[in-house]
């Protein structure tokens, strides 16, 4: 009897959701709409994504890689909408949350039935049920159940983590509560029921600018790049002030805990009996980077550090391995040369604070789009043992000269023996 009981109360629940989330795609699907990114030359569409109406005046929101094509090249894609009784019509950019993936654009053309829906004032309770609306697939509009479980946990750019499937076409889409009040935006999925939304507050913020006049193209730039440098200044700040904790590696000390929304991993070769060295690495990343357009993100921050061991290659053969590993470090993303210039390096010899002496190259590279933002390359390698060493290895992305020498120098100021 308790089991049928269990049962019968988890149907009910299902039904009670399903009911709901129909109820929703009734009142609301007026003020839902596929955005799509038409390439002028050809006529039809080169990508899609979801947006909804947030107020009588025609202004939708959506992410920002939705429409990133059109930001990119104005010249060769318009922006438009479909309806869910098929009608369609151009849209205009108004505003973009580069950092936070958001986007307003605002209908050209209005009816005289304009619906919207509303914006909650706060975040549901962790366990609430919530509604994913949005274009999977290019399928038609749909309601997703799912479950709010709260912001994500050590994270530097804030998401909600969504129990529930968001499938390519939905980004964009809004994520309400059972009264239908936006509290999230559909960007990102890790696949097996964990999706990512954008949270309230951001919404919130964008909303700032919907009496605003539309940008116009030469303007598009411009606004990522301020955008783009004051979050490098609160990250780098943050990341510069903090107390970096260290850990042992070989016979060196080094930074083990950066902050918190920095994840590390280790690893050796130690199981490797046939190995002619021994080699222990210790790798930091911020998982989360800044989506620019399909082949550049930015925001990055990768640290790496290796300790070497050769003892039984011989003294000769050790500086040799060594120093062919000094040049294996590459470039955190996968810039080209459309968006960035060629690295230009420096080599140096270094003695840190803690008498640590290194050989340092550091390398830089120029945005071409947005000025006084760069990509750094950093390796250091130890010149205090003959047959053992560290190499140590930063990557960042999009970051101010000032911010990166800062970095640099606490960085390598971490580095100690035992």
């Amino acid at each position: 009897m308790r089991i049928l009981l269990v049962v019968f109360s988890m149907f009910c629940s299902l039904a009670h959701s399903q009911q709901i989330a129909q109820n929703l795609f009734g009142q609301y699907r007026t003020a839902l709409y596929q955005i799509k990114i038409i390439e002028l030359e050809s006529g039809n569409k080169s990508s899609i994504g979801s947006g909804f109406q947030i107020d009588i005046s025609g202004n939708i929101v959506t992410n920002y890689h939705v429409v990133s094509k059109y930001v990119y090249n104005p010249d060769k894609f318009r922006i438009e909408y479909l309806a869910h009784d098929g009608s369609q019509g151009q849209l205009q950019l108004v505003d973009v949350d580069v950092v936070n993936d958001l986007a307003l654009v605002r209908k050209v053309d209005l009816s005289e039935q304009e619906n919207a829906f509303p914006i909650a004032q706060t975040l549901p309770l962790q366990g609430s049920d919530i509604y994913s609306l949005g274009n999977p697939h290019d399928l038609g509009m749909i309601v997703v159940p799912g479950t709010f479980n709260g912001l994500k946990k050590s994270s530097f750019y804030q998401r909600i983590h969504f129990t529930g499937s968001i499938n390519p076409g939905m980004s964009g889409g809004p994520v309400v509560n059972k009264n239908g009040e936006v509290m999230g935006v559909n960007v990102a999925t890790a696949g097996n029921q964990i999706g990512f939304l954008i949270p309230l507050e951001k919404i919130q913020a964008l909303l700032k600018s919907q009496d605003a006049q539309v940008l116009k193209s030469e303007q598009f730039k411009p606004r990522i790049q301020t955008q783009l440098l004051a979050n490098q200044n609160k990250l780098f700040s943050l990341l510069n002030n903090q107390t970096w904790q260290t850990t042992e590696l070989g016979d060196a000390i080094i930074p083990s805990k950066i902050t918190d929304f920095i994840s590390c991993w280790g690893g050796s070769n130690t199981s490797d009996k046939e190995a002619l060295y021994l080699s222990v690495e210790n790798r930091c990343q911020l998982d989360e980077q800044i989506y620019l357009h399909h082949e550049l993100r930015t925001g990055g921050v990768e640290v790496e550090f290796e300790w070497l061991d050769g003892k039984s290659l011989g003294e000769h053969r050790f500086y040799n391995f060594y120093s062919q590993s000094i040049t294996g470090a590459g470039a955190g993303n996968n810039a080209t040369k459309t968006d960035v210039t060629n690295f230009i390096c420096e080599q140096d010899k270094v003695t840190n604070i803690n008498v640590v002496t290194n050989k340092t190259v550091m390398c830089l590279r120029a945005y071409k789009d947005f000025e006084k933002l760069y990509d750094v390359l950093f390796v250091a390698a130890t010149l205090d043992h003959s047959q053992q060493g560290l190499i140590s290895h930063f990557t960042l992305a999009g970051v101010s000269k000032e911010s990166a020498l800062v970095f640099t120098q606490k960085f390598m100021d971490a580095i100690a023996w035992q």
